[in-house]
């Protein structure tokens, strides 16, 4: 009886482990060491420096790595040397990227710098950076991004602004827009009050829906936006454009809200929905231009 008991014992733990050995394993995080495998090594902040002084651009990408996993004020100064000495136009740009995933105040003062570079891909890349960092010198400097020349940097300036919630900027926002910086639209959205909202439904018509649309689904996002307000957006971008693109539109921020909701925003934008037909939204192609009558002006 007894040797039958632990023969029963031992087939149980045999069933049990090859279970478990047979459930899949949770996804590997993209980067992290293989759960068997050793991890990573550690690279200390004095070897991450000396690899900035190397002459392979490998080993240069992997010490600007290094920097960033370790993310203290320590890490900036290095990295801003190797920004002055000098480096190819592409390890710039990362250089730049990586100040920004860092997000230290400690490197504001060379970021502000490139703000001034001849090539505007390190401008705008200066920009994104000084996005990521919270202190109260940033926002002044991305509001200047929108005075440069390039239409890049203007872009990714008005980007940053409604990204930080630059509230303060909705007004030099508004001038971006209506002087064709079409990123402003989505900012404006995110920052703006409900007269910025009738400002924008003003242009329904003259400017591209593919430019406002973004603005007024981050309108419609909003928690602090009242519904009466999100009702009134819907009825006017319909009366305005009961085209295709907006039935588009209506029909993806339906499709993000929770079923629960039963707002009449919603109810409304459902409605359209259901009105707005695709033929009869579709463009008409253009009339051929009537022929010149024969002997006209020469």
């Amino acid at each position: 009886m007894r040797r039958t008991t632990g023969l029963l014992s031992a087939l149980l733990l045999a069933t049990l482990a090859s279970s478990a050995a047979a459930q899949p394993r949770p996804p590997q995080r993209p980067g992290a060491p293989a759960a068997n495998g050793p991890a990573a090594r550690v690279v200390p902040l004095r070897e991450a420096v000396q690899m900035l002084q190397s002459a392979n651009g490998d080993e240069v990408l992997t010490g600007l790595d290094a920097l960033v996993r370790i993310g203290t004020p320590d890490v900036i100064p290095p990295m801003v040397d190797l920004i002055h000495r000098g480096v190819a136009d592409d390890t710039l740009e990362n250089v730049v990227e990586k100040l920004g995933i860092i997000g230290r105040p400690e490197a504001i003062d060379e970021l502000s710098a490139l703000l001034h570079h001849r090539r505007s891909a390190v401008r705008a890349k200066a920009v994104t950076a000084l996005s990521h960092i919270r202190d109260n010198r940033v926002r002044p400097l991305l509001e200047s991004g929108l005075r440069d020349s390039e239409p890049t940097v203007r872009g990714a300036a008005a980007r940053a602004l409604g990204e930080v919630g630059a509230r303060q900027s909705v007004e030099l926002l508004q001038r971006a827009f209506e002087r064709n910086v079409p990123e402003a639209a989505e900012s404006l959205g995110r920052l703006g009050t409900i007269a910025v909202a009738e400002h924008m439904l003003e242009s329904v018509g003259r400017s591209p829906l593919g430019i406002l649309l973004p603005g007024f689904r981050r309108f419609l996002d909003r928690r602090d936006i009242a519904d009466p307000a999100k009702l009134h957006i819907i009825e006017q971008i319909v009366a305005r454009s009961p085209t295709a693109e907006v039935k588009r539109f209506l029909q993806q921020w339906v499709d993000s809200l929770a079923p629960t909701n039963r707002t009449p925003s919603r109810a409304r934008a459902m409605l359209a929905i259901l009105q707005i037909h695709e033929e009869a939204a579709a463009p008409r192609p253009a009339a051929p231009p009537a022929a010149a009558p024969a002997g006209g002006a020469q």
